[in-house]
């Protein structure tokens, strides 16, 4: 059965890369807090956010997140759910459930350049993606990412279907 729309925030993140045999890359960086600047459409450079870290080695990249972003918009909604139950390989043994569920996510980009938005999912139990319209990549045992490319000013629909076995 359908679900209603879900509006999902998109969280902005920044990957520092800290490469060994560098100045930055180096050094161990303590916890705390930093601040993200960016240069303006006239080169000034602008306040575009602050995050805590953690205590980082060096060598190690930083990622971090500046909070959600304002111009990209994510919606989901569970398009389809069927639950049936798996008949046990012998007796004595319980029946187990396949949950098989389908999902639309439509990401809308209203910034003057095109985005690259990871959509993460998590999910408990055996699983696995049965169909997708961008390749799956399980990043963990519980998570998998979409790596969707969305136009500027426009947007992208992502849709996948997952099984759930318990």
């Amino acid at each position: 059965m359908p679900g209603q729309p879900n509006h999902v925030p998109v969280q902005v993140w920044y990957t520092l890369k800290r490469a060994r045999g560098t100045a930055f890359g180096d050094r161990p960086l303590p916890g705390g807090t930093v601040q993200l600047y960016e240069p303006d459409s006239s080169g000034r450079v602008q306040l575009i956010g602050e995050a805590a870290i953690d205590h980082t080695a060096p060598g190690r990249d930083l990622r971090v997140q500046s909070g959600d972003a304002f111009d990209v918009t994510a919606e989901r909604v569970q398009t389809d759910y069927n639950q049936e139950t798996i008949p046990p390989p012998r007796r004595g043994v319980p029946a187990r459930q396949r949950v098989t569920a389908a999902y639309k996510v439509t990401i809308t980009n209203a910034k003057a350049e095109a985005v690259t938005v990871d959509v993460r999912e998590a999910r408990f139990g055996v699983w696995r993606i049965v169909d997708s319209s961008v390749p799956a990549e399980k990043i963990s045992a519980t998570e998998m990412r979409f790596r969707v490319s969305v136009p500027a000013s426009g947007e992208a629909v992502l849709t996948y279907t997952v099984q759930i076995e318990s």
